[in-house]
């Protein structure tokens, strides 16, 4: 009697939760990473919260789409080719979050971190807006950027086999390298804490006619 091969089909991928707290992305084309981007901002600013995008990647797709489409909400910063975060923009960061809280919006200012460098100073930034209840996404340059003990979620996006390695290592195979591998576009892996799943990422596409 031949043996049963049939495998367990993957789960359909849930939607992306509301983040909160500190948030790390690992992997994905440029392409991948400024798509998630975008469309956090868009799925954000829908629901009437402010975002706040600090850009040392210089993808032309984030800072046009942030820059023409969601000028109202969005407050767009490019960050120059050091990565590194200037003490003025920290502080407009401090300003645009602070007055977000006094406005009491529903959901808590989003910050999202497209490939900064690290440093003390923006990193005690960091920390105080933590306190403020901010949520803060980062795009990590690379998967050694995953400091233990500093992100309670990691949200990984489609690599390639070496590459998903890596990346499955760096979240303790908590995801496997195949798992990553076989990532649809517009898919990704939410690692929060020991809980794991398979995700639909927010995507422009899904807004439109809804401004």
């Amino acid at each position: 009697m031949a043996a049963n091969t049939t495998s367990t089909p993957p789960p359909s991928p849930l939607p992306l939760p509301e983040l909160i707290g500190r948030v790390a992305v690992l992997g994905g084309s440029a392409s991948d990473k400024s798509t998630l981007v975008v469309g956090l901002a868009h799925r954000q600013t829908r629901q009437q919260g402010i975002v706040l995008c600090l850009d040392a990647r210089h993808h032309q797709q984030v800072e046009l789409q942030l820059r023409l489409l969601l000028r109202q909400q969005t407050h767009y910063r490019y960050v120059r080719v050091s990565r590194e975060v200037p003490e003025e923009v920290a502080r407009d960061v401090l300003s645009v979050v602070g007055n977000s809280l006094s406005q009491h919006t529903l959901l808590p200012p989003l910050l999202l971190c497209d490939c900064l460098a690290e440093s003390l100073d923006w990193e005690r930034t960091i920390q105080f807006l933590l306190k403020a209840n901010a949520t803060i996404v980062e795009v990590l340059t690379t998967p050694t950027a995953l400091t233990f003990g500093r992100y309670d979620t990691v949200l990984l996006l489609p690599e390639s086999e070496h590459a998903a390695e890596t990346l499955s290592r760096a979240v303790g195979r908590k995801v496997s390298g195949t798992d990553i591998t076989q990532l649809k576009s517009g898919e990704g892996w939410l690692v929060h804490l020991t809980q794991v799943y398979r995700v639909r990422l927010p995507h422009i596409e899904d807004y439109k006619g809804h401004t």
